[in-house]
């Protein structure tokens, strides 16, 4: 029976090494001061990609048809303008994210899981200063 329960403990301390942070133990609340730095970090981070959707590139212009390259490059030229244009609808993607995390700030409620309702861990805000929801959640 000893065996059981010690492995029992051992199977329940794995689980909550690599659960949800509401059962693993929530990370600490965010002080204001963070919220500030993240609120900075936030409107640089608005300000960059504003720039970046603004400014174009020879990525950019259309390719064409009697512009006389060859073959090879004009392909190059169509991957170049591909690339460029997802890269932009990401960034596209990117902003409206951005500006719910600096009007959760404004709430209060910044850092705060919207699935869970448990506290983002800072090092995930930190990486993507926009997330919404937990790693837990957001891994589904």
């Amino acid at each position: 029976m000893s065996e059981y329960k010690a492995a029992t403990e051992c199977i329940l301390s794995l689980f909550q090494s690599k659960a949800h942070p509401k059962i693993a133990g929530n990370t600490p609340r965010m002080t204001l001061s963070d919220q500030q730095a993240f609120k900075s970090v936030l409107e640089s981070l608005r300000s960059e990609i504003e720039m970046q959707l603004q400014g174009s590139s020879a990525a950019d212009d259309s390719i064409r048809p009697d512009n006389a390259i060859g073959r090879l490059t004009r392909m190059e030229a169509i991957q170049a303008q591909s690339i460029s244009a997802a890269g932009k609808a990401r960034l596209r993607k990117r902003l409206p994210q951005i500006e719910r995390a600096l009007k959760a700030i404004g709430e209060g409620t910044y850092g705060t899981c919207t699935s869970c309702g448990s506290n983002i861990q800072k090092g995930r805000l930190e990486f993507r200063p926009e997330s919404r929801r937990c790693v837990a959640c957001a891994r589904g």
